[in-house]
Parts: structure tokens; sequence; C-alpha cells
């Protein structure tokens, strides 16, 4: 008698203890299941991969806190590595498949002072690669400093060539578009033709009320005799620090410089928007650095579905 109420103690036992894991795995299921869907509903479904760029002296950890943060969010998904060698020569890591869900691609340059002018070859190679062998047909950009001057310069210079991706979406922060501010520090260049970027100061220039610098660095008419090439179709968010120590600057990249893209761009794309970040978390590096505003602006500009083109708007970091 004993051992027959043992057993059906057990027996009990056991159906209890079957039954909350059934319910936990199903709870779990749910769980997950209702957050896809959340993020369905919040973010687009798209194959279009996003490239980031990283700055001068810059390398994949620069990139690595602001992708972090969209991929926190569900936004996205870092799916590829494109090793620029300082020959040019390229190597891959990771893939991009049509049924991926906003991939992100980052780009490392080994010779990460070659300057604007070589980095926009190198993301000419690059984008060609992805079109050719990996039918990338179209792409988002993602660049910080010189970075960011390489992504306007290359869809200035390519255009919408037929051999490369289309663009669809375009994030620059803290680009120099107009002079870097020469601060004496020791990784600038001290001889050669790059010295001459440095070229900017606290407060030297404005934008005047036509939205044209007042004054006009070469590197700024580079960009501008080739405005019209611009791909029409794209869209640009423009981001920009500002310290609110009286320098009007993100301690890098005057707010005049990054404010001069304006009137590269205007008229020539279907939406272009500005974007201040405001206080000690604007400074230049910074800005990619776990920046709050920047990584919410960003991933709602880039992925969201419910993004409207007055969402940006200046905050206090």
């Amino acid at each position: 008698m004993f051992d027959a109420r043992h057993s059906n103690t057990f027996r009990i036992l056991y159906f209890l203890i079957g039954s909350l894991i059934i319910l936990g795995i199903g709870v779990s299921i749910w769980h997950s299941q209702e957050k896809q869907r959340q993020l369905t509903q919040r973010f687009v479904n798209s194959n279009i991969p996003t490239l980031f760029v990283h700055g001068w002296s810059g390398s994949l950890r620069s990139e690595k806190e602001i992708i972090s943060a969209t991929e926190i969010s569900g936004a996205a998904t870092r799916r590829m590595i494109i090793h620029v060698h300082s020959n040019g020569k390229i190597s891959v890591t990771g893939t991009i498949k049509r049924w991926m869900r906003n991939p992100i691609i980052m780009v490392r340059m080994d010779n990460n002072r070659a300057g604007e002018v070589q980095y926009t070859h190198w993301l000419t190679k690059v984008a060609k690669l992805l079109k050719k062998k990996y039918h990338v047909n179209q792409l988002n950009f993602v660049g910080h400093s010189m970075g960011a001057y390489a992504v306007i310069y290359y869809n200035l210079l390519n255009g919408n060539q037929p051999n490369l991706p289309r663009v669809n979406k375009i994030c620059v922060i803290a680009g120099p578009y107009d002079g870097i501010m020469n601060n004496h520090k020791s990784n600038q260049p001290t001889s050669g033709p790059l010295v001459q970027l440095w070229d900017d100061a606290p407060n030297q220039n404005r934008i005047l009320p036509t939205g044209k610098p007042q004054i006009i660095h070469p590197e700024y008419k580079m960009l501008y005799r080739l405005r019209r090439n611009f791909p029409k179709q794209a869209r640009v968010l423009n981001i920009y620090g500002n310290l609110g120590n009286g320098t009007n600057s993100d301690g890098v990249v005057t707010n005049a410089s990054a404010l001069s893209l304006g009137y590269v761009l205007r008229d020539h794309v279907s939406f272009y928007q500005t974007f201040q970040a405001f206080g000690p978390k604007a400074q230049h590096s910074e800005l990619h650095n776990n920046n709050l505003a920047v990584n919410k602006i960003l991933t709602e500009f880039l992925w969201a579905k419910n993004y409207k083109d007055n969402s940006a708007s200046e905050l206090d970091q």
C-alpha cells in the first residue's frame, strides 16, 4: 500500500514538474515571438546593408559602440567585416545574403591616415565588390569624421554608376567638409598634402544666410564642384557636435565646417536634415562612443518605420 501511494505521489510530482517545464517553454516562445513582433512593428525588414566607415586614425573599435547600440535595439545585426589592406587589397570576413534583415558591414582601413581621397577610392573598390560578388543593389552609409567626408566624396564622385550599388540613406557624423581645427595634436600630419586639411580655427568661419560658408577651403571646393553628381534619391542625415564651450565646435570640427555640407547638397538630394548633439558628450570622438542621442537618431533614421522628417532635434548630453 505504501509503495502504491508513494508511486502515485511521484506521478503527480512528475506531472506538475512536466507541466511547469512545458508552461515555461510556452511562455519563453510567446515572449520571444512578442519581442520579434514588436521589433517588426518598429523597424523595417530590409536586406539593404549599411556600411560603417571610420575616420582618421580610426579602426573597427571606433565603430564598435555605435553598432552595438543598434544591435541591442534590435534594429540591425553586423554580418561582415571588410578589411582594406595598405596596398588596397581587400579581405572579407562573414557574408551578406538576401534574406538577412538590416545587415551591417564594418570597414577597416589598415592605412587609417591615408586621407579622404584615398579612402574614397578604397570605398569604390569595396562597393564594386559588394555589387559584383554579393549582389548588393542598394547601400546605406554611415561615416564618422574623415570617413564622413569620404562617404560624401564617394557619392559625389560616383553618382549612380550602374556597376555600383545605389545609395539609399547616408548618416554622416562630425564631417570636416570645410576644414579641421588645427589643435597641433600628435596625430596630425606634419608634411605632405594632407597638412593643408587642418586649416580651421574656432569661430573663424561662419555659415552665411544663403547657407554658403564664408570661408571656402580647397577641400570644400572639391566637393562643391561635383554637387550636381550627387545621387538625387539619397536621404542624408548630418550629425554634428557642439561642446557648448564657446568654440561652436566638437573640439575638432567646427559647426560651420560640418554644416557647410548643406550648401553642397541643397536641391540635389530627396531629403537633408541636420542634428546637433550638445554638451560634453558632443566631443568629436564621443559622438560615436556610446552617445545615447546619436545612437537613437542614427538608428531611427536608418531603420525606424515611423521616422518622421522632423524627428531630429537638438539634445543635451
